[in-house]
């Protein structure tokens, strides 16, 4: 199988994404793209487009899980392509190109029946799974078995399956273990056997041990209410030794609160007010001080500072002049140079005006007067003259060609022959083509029929019971309704019949219990029921009415009632006499009847738990036995419903003559014969279409024969269509073509005289075009003083070198200009700074103006400064006026608040203000402690107020408290003690009651065996399990190692030597001692010593594994055709000359089988491109 072909048209962060892997040649498909690029998508999109997009994907994430999409154009081993779409979803996902379901069998015959797993595995690998491959290799030491296992099938881990195996199997059992979950299992199975036997004891003793349990119990009573006594007369004495020494604390503070009662409370944040307060006010009185220092000062910095007042009224005169001082001393420098340079100039004007007109001063240029219009005439005109003359060469030579080609074609055009008419030819080839091959398609409708023929009688020959398609086209067949009907009739009964089944099993499993369990209870002794007391008393009451009747009338005294504890003989005097003998029997009985009514009635009483449970054993009994019966009624039912079913099914088929088979197959067989029935009437509609055919292929021959006699001149017509539709669009070619060359000719004939005919005219007007040039040549030279034959570039020249005279002398008259300029400004510049001198500075006059300006302007600057800093210091005085207004203001506050202290503690100082202070503190001190110690007294009395708590304490001698409490403790401690033994000795009676309990402790130890033994039979089954898998998996490493062994390790030492650049030469198997494990070692071509896969590095073990796996994937393509292999930067973690070998080998391997590599490594593509043939690469970009 062979990609051709693949569409990621929605899936990931692909949208109509196309990569196109048809060659014409086998190549490896190299597709790089960077990281992020979508390899791994792509990679997904083609597993999921073979198997199918999961349920949960990470691809949806662009586009929503219905607009997923993949396509393929895949190609098969029998050349045919095969073009599908997947879409997500969980059933119809594989698609044509219209949209409609495909079979997935058809691309499970392309993939040679692989599931998903084999294919990941075997085709799909990349640098992780290469590298855990290595890593498998050290971890099975090299066994050759599972190292071609694990390179043939693409499984990793084989070692680690193996290991977990073995491990899982041990930790399961053993057969000297006792660990293993297994053996653990059959210990708590005979141990539970075991207990049921020790559990059938004798109830010989159940009585006596009840009856110890009661006293006992009585005795544990009696010792809880002393242990409750005296735990509360502790519990009271524990109170009254905690609280006295409360108690005598709070009248001590109830006495020191009687003494602060002159105290007056201050607020809790007096003292930090007044202390606040008095460092504020000190604070404020500071800050008064400085503020009136640094005003005086700052007020004798302002008046040493002294401004001229007129200084400010020049400011922008000195700025004016300080800004133009600069320019004035460049241009005093710049003057010189400008009237050298002007100098210079005058002198190059005269120089190039003696050269065009030596006659000519300078003074007199003027006489030569040319306008700018002018000079863009001479300019044109000069321009335009080189190419009339060359317009008019070329004409002349263009004419005398056109001349010669149109005699050439008149003369080519006489020699062709004329044109037939196509008309008819061509509308009857036009029908034909339409038409489409029609002799191919007959041929290949015509063996369709015979196979579709041939399948529709073999068909009706398997389905049996028919001579012909016709006479099955004229059966009467029942309808897929009618059929189904019976099946969900036939379904609705065997449900039926299941369910009676189960329930029918399940009553009888029910009767079957409650009868083992009843006779469990039998074996135990007899069982008193209700029925049998029932029949007692009814004897009793028989035997009663007997003795009534021999005594017709008892006497009403109370010797004649009768006691019924009185015993027989006693109940026969009293009524008869001693000496009768009438009724002695019956009252014998009697007496038994009343005994054995007593007896059953007794033993219900004692063994009521015992007789509800055989009441309600006989009860399920009685149930499970009626719901078999029911059940069992509704089975013969349920199989009289069933004939009557199957003889009206019978009788439906009947009218055709079939004996039916079930519903399911009768479906099955209706379904063929519709299908049959459908393909004889399309066999009749293919018989009629050929029919058609055949007879316009006919019609379609003898029209183009007859349209092709009048053409054909020489040679035969021939009979076949194809053929005389190729004759017959051969003989429309060659006519066209020369109707076609006609055509051309006489295209070229008439472009040919157009084309003279524009030569002509084009010639006549260059002619025209260049006399008029020289009129208006001879007229634009005269300004010039030129004469009219002077050539274009000789004026050119001459106007240039006028330009150049005419430019210097406007440059010379600029620099005169200038020179004027700088003059009279210098001159402007000093009589201003003279005038300022005069007003400003007299002492300065005799100075230069380039002194004087820095002078004044300095004098500008350090009046500034002082003006600057005048303001500064009015700023700062005006900040301290208000710094010392607010802190005088501070301190009145600050003293007022000190006063309302004073007011608030009935003092006048701060000494006494302390002294107030502290005593309040210890005043609310007391009243804290006080209020706590009455809430600990309330806690600790639990409910009792302090009067009583006071009281309690004072009845009490406190020197006799903790001898009474010890004394309540020893007496605890001794009847806890006696508490315990007798708790203990219940227990041992209890345990012993329900150990003589025989059913209970024997049904729980059979309970226990029984989940023993499921649980022996579960671990059982995973032990066989695990040891059967371990088993097959050796014996197929095994095989595959005894089938593959030799050509595998031929090729992969090949492979192996050159991924290596032959640091190794092969590989062999070798063996550790003396076991029989056979190792893959691989030969060192510099030594030839034996190196196992322990001793290799990890690059080399990796090498290793890519070398068996090509080795296996060349042999599977050889059993199994070629398949696409698909790598994802399996060469990473390789160096550049090894990377060389793996994609020179990859290279020769596409020519075998499709190879796609995907990288994201620009080197390794450069690397491929160098190692593998350009005919063997193509290049890809995601």
């Amino acid at each position: 199988m062979k990609i051709l072909q693949l569409e990621l048209i929605a899936f990931g962060l692909f949208t109509n994404k196309t990569l196109d892997f048809s060659v014409d040649k086998p190549a490896m498909h190299l597709i790089y793209g960077a990281n992020e690029a979508g390899k791994s998508t792509m990679r997904r999109a083609l597993t999921h487009l073979f198997f199918g997009i999961p349920e949960r994907t990470p691809d949806a994430y662009l586009h929503s899980n219905k607009q997923l999409r993949i396509g393929a154009r895949l190609l098969g081993k029998n050349g045919e392509e095969f073009l599908c779409y997947r879409r997500k979803g969980r059933k119809n996902t594989l698609l044509d190109d219209n949209n409609n379901p495909l079979n997935e069998k058809d691309l499970q015959i392309l993939l040679g029946g692989m599931k998903e797993a084999q294919f990941t595995a075997l085709c799909c690998f990349d640098h992780e799974r290469l590298r855990q491959g290595g890593e498998d290799l050290l971890n099975a030491g090299g066994d050759v078995g599972e190292s071609l296992f694990e390179a043939g099938t693409g499984t990793l881990k084989v070692h680690d399956v193996l290991t977990d195996l073995d491990k899982e199997k041990d930790e399961l059992f053993k057969a000297q273990g006792k660990k293993p979950l297994l053996n653990q299992t059959i210990f708590a199975y005979q141990q539970a056997q075991k207990r049921i036997q020790d559990n059938s004891l004798s109830v010989n003793r159940w009585s006596q041990y009840a009856q110890n349990l009661d006293e006992t119990q009585q005795q544990q009573t009696q010792l809880i209410r002393q242990i409750q006594n005296l735990r509360a007369e502790q519990h009271r004495l524990e109170r009254i030794r905690r609280t006295r020494p409360l108690l005598l604390r709070h009248q001590e503070i109830k006495a020191e609160l009687t003494n602060l009662a002159h105290v007056i409370l201050l607020a809790d944040d007096s003292p930090s007010k007044h202390f606040q307060t008095k460092l504020a006010l000190r604070t404020g009185q500071a800050q008064e001080a400085q503020a009136k220092q640094t005003i005086a000062g700052l007020q004798k910095q302002i008046d040493s500072i002294k401004i001229p007042p007129t200084l400010f009224a020049q400011k922008a005169t000195i700025d004016d002049l300080r800004g133009r001082l600069g320019s004035h001393q460049k241009a005093a420098r710049d003057l010189p140079g400008v009237r050298t340079e002007m100098r210079t100039v005058e002198n190059d004007a005269r120089a190039l005006l003696r050269r065009i007109y030596p006659q000519l001063a300078l003074q007199d240029i003027s006489t030569i007067a040319v306008t700018n219009p002018q000079r863009e005439h001479i300019k044109r005109l000069a321009d335009n003259y080189p190419a009339l003359r060359e317009k008019q060469n070329s004409l002349n030579k263009r004419l005398e060609e056109l001349t010669q080609n149109l005699a050439a074609q008149r003369k080519a055009l006489e020699n062709l022959s004329l044109v037939p008419d196509l008309t008819v030819l061509r509308a009857v080839l036009t029908r034909a083509c339409q038409s489409g091959n029609l002799e191919e398609t007959y041929a290949k409708d015509e063996i369709e029929l015979r196979l579709q023929t041939n399948r529709t009688k073999v068909s009706l020959k398997q389905l049996g019971g028919w001579g012909s398609l016709e006479t099955l086209e004229q059966a009467t067949l029942p309808r897929m309704e009618r059929i189904d009907s019976f099946d969900h009739r036939f379904n609705e009964l065997e449900n039926d019949r299941q369910r009676i089944k189960e329930r029918l099993l399940e009553a009888r499993q029910r009767n079957e219990r409650s009868t083992q369990k009843i006779n469990a209870l039998s074996w135990a002794g007899e069982i008193p029921t209700e029925e049998a007391l029932h029949k007692a008393r009814k004897m009793r009451q028989t035997q009663w009415q007997k003795i009534k009747k021999l005594k017709s009338s008892p006497p009403k005294t109370p010797k004649n009632e009768v006691n019924l504890t009185f015993d027989g003989a006693e109940a026969y005097s009293t009524l008869f006499g001693k000496d009768s003998d009438d009724g002695k029997e019956i009252c014998q009985t009697f007496e038994k009847a009343i005994t054995n009514a007593d007896d059953i009635s007794d033993r219900l009483r004692r063994e009521a738990s015992r007789v509800a449970e055989y009441s309600m054993l006989l009860a399920e009994q009685q149930s499970a036995q009626a719901e078999q019966e029911q059940q069992t009624k509704k089975w013969h039912q349920l199989e009289a419903l069933l004939t009557e079913l199957q003889r009206e099914w019978e009788q439906t088929w009947k009218p055709i003559g079939i004996k039916p088979w079930t519903t399911a197959e009768m479906r099955s067989w209706l379904n063929e014969s519709l299908n049959l029935r459908q393909q004889a009437s399309q066999l009749r509609e293919r018989h009629q279409q050929l029919e058609e055919l055949q007879q316009l292929i006919t019609e379609l021959c003898q029209e183009i024969t007859e349209a092709l006699a009048p053409l054909i001149k020489s040679g035969k017509i021939l009979t076949r269509l194809s053929d005389l539709i190729k004759q017959g669009d051969s003989c429309v070619t060659d006519i066209t073509n020369l109707q076609q060359q006609r055509d051309n000719l006489q295209i070229e004939i008439n472009n040919f005289i157009q084309e003279k005919e524009r030569t002509k005219t084009a010639k006549q007007q260059t002619t025209q075009a260049l006399k008029h040039w020289q009129t208006e040549w001879a007229q634009i030279l005269s300004p010039l003083q030129l004469p009219p034959e002077t050539p274009p570039e000789t004026a050119r020249n001459v106007l240039n070198d006028l330009d150049q005279v005419l430019n210097k002398i406007d440059k010379a008259n600029g620099l005169q200009q200038r020179i004027e300029m700088m003059a009279k400004d210098a001159e402007i510049f000093r009589r201003d700074v003279a005038n300022l001198v005069q007003k400003m500075a007299p002492e300065l006059s005799k100075e230069a103006v380039e002194q004087i300006v820095p002078a004044l302007s300095n004098r500008l600057s350090q009046a500034e400064k002082d003006l600057t800093r005048t303001e500064q210091l009015q700023h700062r005085l005006e900040a301290e006026q208000q710094r010392l207004a607010n802190a005088s203001q501070q301190v009145q506050i600050n003293k007022a608040h000190l006063q309302a202290l004073f007011e608030q503690a009935h003092c006048s100082d701060m000494d006494a203000l302390e002294e107030a202070e502290k005593a309040s503190a210890h005043k609310k001190e007391v009243q804290r402690e006080h209020l706590e110690l009455e809430q600990q007294l309330l806690e600790i009395g639990e409910g009792l107020s302090l009067k009583d708590l006071a009281n309690a304490a004072a009845a009490v001698d406190i020197d006799q408290l903790p001898a009474q409490l010890q004394s309540c403790i020893e007496q605890i401690k001794k009847l806890e003690e006696e508490r315990s033994t007798i708790d203990q000795r219940i227990g041992e009676i209890r345990t012993l009651l329900k150990q003589m309990d025989g059913n209970a402790a024997a049904a729980q130890a059979a309970d226990e065996a029984q989940f023993a033994l499921a649980e022996m039979q579960n671990l059982s089954k995973r032990y066989m399990q695990v040891h059967i898998a371990a088993s097959v998996l050796r014996n197929s490493i095994d095989r595959y190692r005894e089938k593959n062994q030799g050509p595998l390790l031929k090729r992969a030492s090949e492979l192996f030597q050159r991924l290596t650049l032959n640091r190794f030469s092969e590989l062999k198997t070798d063996y550790i001692g003396n076991s029989d494990k056979a190792i893959l070692v691989g030969l060192r071509t510099s030594d030839k010593a034996a190196i196992p896969t322990t001793g290799m590095s990890d690059g080399t073990r990796d090498q290793l594994y890519l070398a068996l796996r090509l080795a296996s994937i060349e042999r599977y393509i050889e059993k199994n055709g070629p398949m696409p292999l698909i790598l994802d930067d399996i060469i990473i973690n390789f160096d550049d000359e090894r990377s060389k070998a793996t994609l020179s080998v990859l290279g020769e391997l596409s020519q075998r089988t499709q190879i796609l590599f995907l990288t994201h490594h620009p080197h390794l593509v450069e690397l491929a491109q160098n190692v593998v043939p350009k005919a063997c690469l193509v290049k890809h970009e995601l």
